[in-house]
C-alpha cells in the first residue's frame, strides 16, 4: 500500500527513473513482483488494468498468483535476496507463474544483500525490506526454525541494524527511496536519527497501519546530499 500511494504521486518522468530494485529478506517475492506490475503498467503510460494483465494458477502449491501488466518500454532489473534456499525457490515460482522474464528478475541466495556489494553501490532506485522486527532473545535471530522469520532480538533491532549501513550504500542519489517496515518497539526515531547522522539518509514514518495487536509503521527513506560525502 505505501508503495502505490507513494506511486501515484510520483510523474511519469521519475517512474521511469527507475532501473533497479531490490527486496531483502523477500520470502515469497510478492512484493517485487506487485511493483514490477506497478512499473510496467506506468513505464507504458498506463495503470495495470485487468484487460492488460496475465494471470496463471499456481499448479505447483508454491508461490502467488499476481496479475501483471505488460509495459512496452521496460527495462528494470528487480533483485531480491533471501538467506532461506527455499525462499529464493518461492520467489522465483512467483515470478514465474506470473510471466516476469528471467532476464529482469534476479533472485539471490545470500544473507541480506551481502552479495550485491559493491557492484550495486548507489544504484538501487527502490529498496523494500520487511525485517523480523519482534524484540526477542538474540539467540532466537538467524535460526534454522520458523521463529528466524520474525525474531529481531534486542528492541527487534539485532537484523536491521546490519541492513542500515547496506541500505545507505545502495540507494541511489538522488531519487533512490527505502520502503522499511518497523514496529514501535524498535525505536524508530533513534533509527531516524542514526540514519541522518551516519549516513545522510533522510528517514520519515509514510504509512502505519494496525496488524492484529501490533501497529506496523512504513519508514520511507531517501538520499540527502549529505549522502554523496558519507
Amino acid at each position: 500500500d505505501a508503495i502505490e500511494d507513494d506511486g501515484d504521486d510520483s510523474n511519469n518522468d521519475g517512474i521511469k527513473r527507475i532501473k533497479r530494485t531490490l527486496e531483502i529478506g523477500c520470502g515469497t517475492g510478492v512484493p517485487s513482483v506487485y511493483l514490477a506490475m506497478r512499473l510496467r503498467g506506468m513505464n507504458d503510460g498506463r495503470d495495470a488494468k485487468p484487460d492488460d494483465c496475465d494471470s496463471k494458477q499456481d499448479t505447483n502449491g508454491v508461490g502467488k498468483t499476481v496479475e501483471v501488466a505488460h509495459g512496452k518500454d521496460y527495462d528494470v532489473k528487480h533483485f531480491v535476496t533471501d538467506i532461506n534456499p527455499d525462499a529464493i525457490r518461492i520467489a522465483q515460482a512467483t515470478a514465474d507463474i506470473n510471466n516476469i522474464p528471467s532476464a529482469d528478475f534476479h533472485p539471490i541466495q545470500c544473507d541480506l544483500a551481502s552479495q550485491l556489494l559493491p557492484e550495486m553501490e548507489n544504484k538501487i532506485d527502490v529498496l523494500i525490506f520487511n525485517p523480523p522486527y519482534v524484540p526477542t532473545p538474540d539467540e532466537e535471530v538467524g535460526s534454522n526454525g520458523i521463529e528466524a522469520s520474525w525474531a529481531g532480538g534486542t528492541n527487534g533491532r539485532v537484523v536491521l541494524d546490519r541492513a542500515l549501513p547496506q541500505i545507505a550504500q545502495l540507494l541511489a542519489f538522488p531519487h533512490g527511496v527505502a520502503y522499511v517496515v518497523v514496529v514501535d518497539d524498535n525505536y524508530p526515531e533513534e533509527l531516524a536519527q542514526r540514519m541522518m547522522e551516519i549516513h545522510g539518509i533522510k528517514v520519515v514514518p509514510w504509512a502505519r497501519r494496525r496488524a492484529r495487536n501490533e501497529f506496523l509503521t512504513i519508514l520511507k527513506m531517501t538520499t540527502t546530499k549529505v549522502h554523496i560525502s558519507s
